[in-house]
Formats: structure tokens, C-alpha cells, sequence
């Protein structure tokens, strides 16, 4: 987990809190890693502001659609790996990877490294959440 946070950390050059599934479920951060991968691949995204640092679910929701909709676009495969409200809420009902699979390779350079990258991390990100959700059981 914490080697994840560091890989999506050092992409997005941001600092993500400790307890990564609670940061991934309003979909802002998962909005951008879509945008690292294909510029523009989700035009809008709610982000919360210093008057309202807290989104509503409804902005939630609509930035991990976006996510999820930039997933397809991007060409993931349509594999039932979770839903909107599976990452909203915490419910997520996932495959399990063996360990090598979750390792990240550097940004490829060909567009089709780049939807091989973005399909394993994707696949990641939602493992990661599935075993937070199971540690909070």
C-alpha cells in the first residue's frame, strides 16, 4: 500500500494521506492519474475549495464516473471490477492480483505501453481499495 501511494505521489507530485482509500473515494485524485495518463481524457473534475473542503456525494460520484467513463475511453478492458458507488462508499467487490502484478512500471513511451501501464494501475488502485475496505471489516 504504501508503495502505491509513493508511485501515485511521485506522478501526480502531490501528498497523499496516510489511509490512501478514504483519499481515492471523492474520485479527485483518481481524476487526475486518468488526466496523467491521456491529457484531457476527463475534462471536469470536482476539486474541494478552501470555502468548501468537503464535497458533496453528488461531486463524488460524478468525478469517479468521469474516472471510470476516461477508463473505458482510455481503452481498460470492461471487466466488472467495481461500480461508482463501490468506490464512493467502500463496497467493492474485486479480482485479486498475484503481487508481481501490482508493481508499476515508469510511464511508457508508445500508446499502447501507456494503456498497458494505465490498465495495470488501474487494476491496482482497485485491488488497494478492496483490501482497505476489508481491513475496515
Amino acid at each position: 500500500v504504501d508503495q502505491l501511494r509513493k508511485n501515485i505521489e511521485a506522478r501526480l507530485k502531490v501528498a497523499l494521506p496516510t489511509d490512501l482509500g478514504a483519499a481515492l473515494t471523492d474520485g479527485v485524485v483518481l481524476c487526475h492519474l486518468a488526466n496523467h495518463v491521456r491529457p484531457r481524457s476527463v475534462p471536469s473534475i470536482h476539486v474541494p475549495s478552501p470555502a468548501v473542503p468537503k464535497l458533496t456525494m453528488a461531486k463524488c460520484r460524478r468525478n469517479v464516473e468521469n474516472f471510470l467513463e476516461a477508463c473505458r475511453r482510455i481503452g481498460v478492458p470492461q471487466a466488472p471490477v467495481c461500480s461508482a458507488d463501490d468506490i464512493t462508499t467502500g463496497e467493492l467487490r474485486l479480482l485479486s492480483l498475484d503481487p508481481p502484478d501490482l508493481r508499476l512500471a515508469p510511464p511508457p513511451l508508445s500508446p499502447e505501453a501507456h494503456l498497458a501501464g494505465f490498465a495495470l494501475f488501474y487494476l491496482s488502485i482497485m485491488s488497494l481499495l478492496c483490501a482497505v475496505y476489508v481491513q475496515l471489516l
